[in-house]
């Protein structure tokens, strides 16, 4: 399963048990987190506890979990492919059911770019990334994104392709300024230098 892409990077994907993803999930190694199992007709690796699936684990790999534990299923499976050396994991199943869960989910995000993966959700009516550094997105024009600072404080070097654009801004963790901008250009980039912040891509 160690198959890697043409920049010879390493992907990892981890699907949770949110909402099922309509479109293609994809990854070198494809980790079914519990219920997360039964949304992905590829999974390379189950991880849980068992408290949210029904039908039979097929794959090899398997990572069984106790019910009774610190941590959640996500953060093993996490923890799991950051061992495996991944260059950057996309999530899928991270939005739907319990707020709390939503929450941790995107917490998953954060500690993924913490430890220098670049992370991604991409979800039916939105995509998610997880910035500290820079990112470039080629979208259409008129899309809606959002910038949500996840830490503290974020200092933003430049937002550019949008609407209203961003330079040398600090931003609070709860300020709503930069809620619904809107794309203008064929490539939106982001370039930040202290914090992280989430780039939500409306669909």
């Amino acid at each position: 399963i160690m198959n890697k892409d043409k920049n010879n990077k390493l992907i990892g994907a981890i699907v949770l048990n949110g909402v099922q993803y309509n479109g293609k999930i994809e990854g070198d190694i494809i980790v079914g987190v519990d219920g997360g199992y039964e949304k992905t007709p590829n999974a390379n690796v189950f991880v849980g506890d068992c408290d949210s699936i029904n039908s039979k684990i097929d794959c090899e790999n398997k990572i069984l979990l106790n019910v009774d534990k610190d941590n959640t299923d996500g953060e093993v499976a996490l923890k799991y492919l950051l061992d495996q050396k991944v260059n950057k994991i996309i999530f899928y199943g991270v939005t739907g059911g319990r707020l709390d869960h939503i929450l941790m989910n995107l917490s998953l995000l954060a500690s993924c770019v913490q430890s220098g993966v670049k992370a991604e959700a991409h979800c039916n009516n939105c995509d998610i990334y997880m910035v500290q550094d820079e990112i470039e997105l080629e979208l259409e024009k008129n899309t809606v994104i959002s910038l949500v600072p996840f830490t503290d404080n974020v200092h933003i070097i430049s937002l550019e392709g949008v609407k209203w654009t961003l330079s040398n801004e600090n931003l609070s963790k709860f300020s709503t300024r930069t809620i619904s901008n809107i794309v203008t250009a064929a490539k939106m980039h982001l370039s930040v230098d202290s914090g992280l912040v989430m780039v939500i891509v409306n669909k």
